[in-house]
């Protein structure tokens, strides 16, 4: 769909020659779509092992695994397909970015019922979360530049934060979700301090976009204008040329 994929967040560059290593030596049969159903049963998987943390800490490792499955389908899937050059545009867009809301919902509301997070909080990330995959999407259909990072944090550096967080979390103690200040949950203030700012830096980004475009979009129609007139007054000659030879 989009004509440039950009991704500058901070592991790309060694992930893409993981990603590229991995993809030579999976086996024939292994197809795209096997590749995102697999990331979507990591993301079952990551939201299952969540909420048994409830009675055990020993689920986390369920949570690293089921993040590392949805890392691996997901990211490969689209990268096998390149690969072997059976990339289709608009099934293939249409069933990753899908899979990929469907992912990181389940991933991010397994982390607000865990004992690692806060429902409020975990909603308040998801909605920025469905804020920037829109703004992405924006972009596609505007510019054809299809953004997979901002501020360095990209799909993959968004896991290995989730799991660094729960491991944390699991260390420290419940006293990180339950300490609470002009009763408030303080997880739920620092969360939607930072959710505040990122939006309004969303806010600001937004009208930066549309004055650009809007200029861009002004200087084409003043490029055009010359070209038009001169199509016109060639469609003149062309008709006097017409009537004199009918003359």
């Amino acid at each position: 769909m989009a004509k440039q994929r950009i991704n500058e967040s901070f592991l790309a560059i060694k992930e893409r020659a993981a990603l590229l290593a991995l993809t030579k030596r999976l086996p024939d049969w292994a197809t795209p779509d096997h590749l995102t159903a697999i990331g979507l049963c990591g993301a079952v998987l990551t939201l299952l092992s969540f909420v048994a943390c409830l009675w055990s800490h020993v689920f986390l490792l369920g949570v690293v695994f089921g993040l590392f499955l949805n890392w691996f389908g997901d990211s490969l899937d689209g990268t096998l397909a390149r690969y072997r050059s059976i990339e289709r545009p608009h099934y293939g867009y249409f069933i990753d970015h899908s899979s990929d809301l469907i992912a990181q919902t389940l991933i991010i509301v397994g982390l607000g019922v865990s004992p690692y997070f806060t429902v409020a909080s975990s909603l308040l990330v998801l909605s920025l979360y469905l804020l920037m995959s829109s703004y992405t999407y924006l972009r596609v259909v505007t510019e054809s530049v299809h953004r997979l990072s901002y501020g360095g944090m990209g799909a993959t550096e968004f896991r290995i934060l989730i799991a660094c967080w729960a491991l944390f979390a699991a260390c420290f103690g419940p006293s990180i979700t339950t300490a609470e200040a002009h009763g408030f949950a303080v997880l739920d203030i620092v969360i939607g301090g930072l959710s505040m700012l990122t939006f309004l830096g969303f806010v600001v980004v937004i009208q930066k976009d549309l004055t650009r475009l809007q200029r861009e979009e002004r200087k084409g129609i003043t490029s055009l204008e010359p070209a038009a007139e001169a199509n016109e007054q060639l469609e003149v000659d062309q008709q006097s040329l017409v009537e004199s030879a009918a003359g």
